[in-house]
């Protein structure tokens, strides 16, 4: 098995429908996973939009990963997030574990606000997914305690990058075919 088959094979389906990866997937079935405790096994948008840009980049896409980056397009523009942005707010002085904060993060209706995915979603309901230290999930950014909120990246704008590459990458194929 290729490395891009192993990407083909843990690339989640839910009702006979392609989405896009988990962080972490089984080594033997390739089912979603939970990496570090505050990341269950979810669908994740971050990370994959990375992996679909590499399957963008494949010169000769076979029909396998073209269907593979149609199903993570269509995924992530389903999953969009219109009219929140996260705010970064000064907050006490805090010493945590890992670090020191002044700082605590919010999440804000803006109707101006660019385009923006959870990191983590739900498998199965497709709701926006957050997570303590604690392994329990939680379904709002409020929800997480604020060393976790100010200490990791719960919201991303990188699937924007492959929804911008998209239309050249299916035109250049499209013409090739």
């Amino acid at each position: 098995m290729t490395g891009a088959d192993c990407i083909l094979q843990c690339q989640i389906r839910e009702n006979d429908k392609l989405t896009v990866w988990c962080q972490q997937h089984d080594h033997v079935d390739f089912h979603p996973q939970k990496a570090r405790t505050y990341e269950l096994a979810s669908i994740c948008n971050d990370e994959s939009a990375d992996i679909v840009l590499f399957l963008m980049s494949i010169d000769r896409p076979t029909q396998e990963v073209t269907r593979s980056i149609q199903g993570a397009v269509e995924w992530f523009n389903a999953s969009t997030i219109f009219g929140l942005r996260v705010k970064t707010i000064s907050a006490p002085n805090t010493k945590f574990i890992y670090r020191t904060s002044n700082e605590d993060k919010i999440v804000v209706e803006d109707s101006k606000a660019l385009p923006i995915w959870a990191r983590f979603y739900e498998l199965g309901t497709h709701k926006p997914l957050f997570c303590n230290r604690d392994g329990k999930p939680v379904y709002s950014l409020a929800e997480v305690e604020r060393e976790r909120r100010v200490g990791y990246r719960w919201y991303t704008y990188e699937p924007q990058k492959v929804l911008d590459a998209y239309s050249a990458w299916i035109k250049k194929h499209r013409t090739e075919q």
